[in-house]
């Protein structure tokens, strides 16, 4: 761990010797790269020079992403400009006024002007101006963000929960958890809320952080065009990490996502096949699809018995909601536990066992009573038979 942080020491030292980083973003570059080390289950993350980092927010990949980044950047230089011109005099008439110690006792105190009218008006008038300067392009930005879907746009439930994510489909049928797959260059209308306490939903390179508001009827929205893809000839994706930056809880910092842009033509196969039924095919797969049974009070998985009683449940006069992530996906995705740890068996039977010791306070139930053979049962029905090739 100390050799690779000095070693990411090192090259930056080498990029701001060849003048390719200036100082202050090489400095932000360093504390990124010693913060950011090790995450995700102590998988590095690719960090550049070029700000390609998970959480980097300075070169929005969005125009939504832009276009707060240029209120950031009028506010900036308004702020600065108001520090030289504070600073600059105060510290010319620190110099050029100061008094001589052997001057304090002929010293007398300086002209009042208390009361100067046109002094005053004078105060109120700059920062006014000041203000308008900020206020105005940050207007500007706010009115892009649309009340209602625009036609043509997708439309995204997204839902927090502690201390995971779920994205619904509705045009689409679709429910899945902590992984938010999107078509490129597509415009998309989030309409987001919470299942509990306040949370809020960020994309740092897609732009924008939004609350999560508990409660009926009290939707926050957003909307933005999802970037082109960086390289036209990737499958499977580009992922872009997501993040709850709303202190909701002990584990709020494991309370992670990632958005994957697709290809139009993958995200469609992803999207038609996401609902077919598991294919169980080996003995350890049936065996764990017979065990999932006492699982599915809290998670569905689409094709199967689960989803019938979903169904049963939502129907109930008042409807009644699974406590726990859609499982539908579950053999595709890349992580599990909202982002904390890779999705291999052996995380998922420490998850399963004690999900405690990864995720304090998390509400699922251990099923520490299984064994390990009846947890690796289960393991390859969730991970081998929910896979779907797209």
């Amino acid at each position: 761990m100390k050799s690779l942080q000095l070693f990411r020491i090192a090259e930056l030292s080498q990029l701001l010797k060849n003048k390719s980083l200036p100082l202050s973003w090489g400095l932000l570059f360093a504390l990124q790269a010693s913060a950011q080390e090790k995450a995700f289950d102590e998988a590095e993350y690719r960090l550049s020079p070029l700000f390609g980092g998970p959480m980097n927010t300075i070169a929005g990949m969005t125009e939504w992403a832009r276009d707060i980044n240029h209120v950031y950047g009028v506010t900036t230089i308004v702020a600065v400009l108001v520090f030289l011109a504070v600073s600059i005099p105060l510290i010319i008439t620190l110099y050029k006024f100061r008094v001589k110690e052997e001057d304090l006792t002929n010293l007398r105190p300086p002209k009042q002007i208390h009361g100067n009218a046109l002094l005053e008006i004078t105060w109120t008038i700059i920062p006014f101006i000041l203000l308008l300067f900020i206020a105005v392009p940050t207007w500007q930005v706010i009115f892009k963000q649309p009340d209602e879907p625009p036609p043509g746009a997708m439309v995204v439930k997204v839902i927090g929960h502690q201390w995971w994510w779920e994205f619904q489909y509705p045009e689409l049928g679709i429910t899945t958890a902590n992984e938010l797959h999107l078509p490129a260059e597509t415009p998309v209308f989030f309409v987001i809320s919470s299942a509990d306490v306040i949370h809020s939903f960020w994309i740092p390179q897609f732009g924008g952080k939004v609350d999560a508001l508990p409660g009926t009827n009290v939707d926050n929205h957003l909307y933005y065009v999802t970037p082109a893809l960086r390289n036209s000839d990737a499958v499977g994706g580009e992922v872009y990490q997501g993040q709850c930056v709303e202190l909701c809880g002990l584990s709020h910092a494991l309370m992670r996502f990632e958005a994957i842009v697709h290809k139009q033509d993958e995200f469609d196969r992803w999207a038609k096949t996401f609902n077919t039924a598991p294919v169980v095919a080996s003995e350890p797969e049936k065996r764990g699809e017979m065990l999932f049974a006492q699982c599915q009070v809290c998670h569905t998985i689409s094709g199967t018995a689960s989803e019938d009683l979903e169904k049963q449940m939502l129907s109930m006069s008042p409807p009644v909601a699974k406590q726990g992530p859609n499982l539908t996906d579950f053999g595709n995705r890349r992580t599990l536990g909202a982002g904390t740890r890779k999705n291999t068996e052996e995380n998922f039977i420490r998850w399963v066992k004690d999900p405690q010791s990864i995720k304090p306070g998390a509400t699922m139930t251990p099923f520490d009573t299984l064994s390990d053979d009846e947890l690796r049962s289960i393991a390859a029905y969730l991970r081998f038979s929910t896979a779907k090739k797209f």
